[in-house]
């Protein structure tokens, strides 16, 4: 099977827009996974703070209710906390697939490019072939011309 070089340079072409859009679906997951990141380092930061808020009123005494309260908005601090941490679990699986399509799409790619490269150099040794031959009749037409 034998592809044409015009249909060639199509789908190398093709196959580097997807590979070009794998890297950016890549480049967005790691930029998603980094703000989630980002998210969790506030969610950890406002609940550090909180104990030591805490610790501070419970130095200075504190009613039952109020620490109870406080109690509350820890243990949801904590609950907000793993569920963050469930979500950059998920964004770096995600980040796992991006990358693997990524590098997928860039060796089939590749596979094409190189195709195309044997291909092209076909081609142009065919293109010397003929000029050669064409060199060749043009010697043998003018010796011929002058020896007769």
């Amino acid at each position: 099977m034998s592809v044409r070089l015009e249909s060639l340079h199509k789908i190398t072409d093709l196959k580097n827009r997807l590979t070009q859009q794998a890297n950016w679906q890549y480049t967005e997951s790691l930029r998603n996974l980094e703000t989630e990141r980002e998210k969790l380092q506030n969610l950890l930061a406002s609940h550090e703070e909180a104990v030591l808020e805490l610790h501070n009123m419970t130095m200075e005494g504190v009613s039952a209710q109020e620490l109870h309260g406080w109690m509350q908005f820890m243990l949801s601090q904590r609950s907000l906390i793993e569920r963050q941490n469930h979500l950059i679990e998920g964004k770096r699986s995600e980040c796992t697939e991006k990358r693997q399509e990524m590098t997928e799409c860039y060796l089939e790619e590749q596979k094409w490019v190189k195709l195309k490269g044997r291909r092209l150099e076909e081609h142009q040794a065919w293109l010397n072939k003929l000029a050669q031959e064409s060199l060749d009749e043009i010697a043998v037409t003018g010796y011929q011309r002058t020896k007769g």
